[in-house]
């Protein structure tokens, strides 16, 4: 299964902020990605309305990690912006395929997705922010010091 491209952004800035504990500006982490200020903040409006973060305006405002956020698991944020069951049409719309009623393939690929999902239910976005997890990818970022 391949992620389409806000999903990565998504969980990179939840990871981000994470990492960081403190608010962080959208340009920094633009920056920081090496993606396009206007793409990440697109991804950060989505990360808003689903009560992840919160945006603060002006000065000294920026993007911050909220406790729904920090709680989420990797598998709300995937499927938030992946949707469910997309692998092929068949999985949502079975009259879309001339073998339904009883294709084996459509369920074998619901099961996968379903456990792709299971498998990413077990970790939070905290539990991918500590200090042990965060050495490892996040030490090349220029992040906010911690507070």
């Amino acid at each position: 299964m391949r992620l389409k491209l806000q999903t990565d952004f998504a969980l990179r800035v939840l990871l981000y902020l994470g990492y960081a504990g403190t608010p962080a500006p959208a340009e920094a982490m633009a920056r920081a990605f090496g993606i396009s200020r206007e793409h990440l903040v697109k991804v950060v409006q989505e990360l808003a309305r689903a009560g992840f973060v919160r945006t603060r305006p002006g000065r000294g405002g920026g993007v911050e990690l909220l406790p729904a956020g920090r709680a989420a698991r990797v598998a709300d944020v995937v499927a938030r912006f992946e949707g469910r069951q997309q692998v092929l049409p068949c999985v949502l719309q079975p009259d879309t395929c001339v073998l339904e009623p009883g294709c084996d393939l459509r369920r074998l690929l619901m099961s996968a997705e379903s456990a792709f999902y299971d498998a990413l239910s077990g970790t939070t976005v905290a539990d991918l922010c500590t200090p042990r997890a965060a050495r490892g990818g996040l030490r090349h970022l220029k992040l906010p010091a911690r507070t």
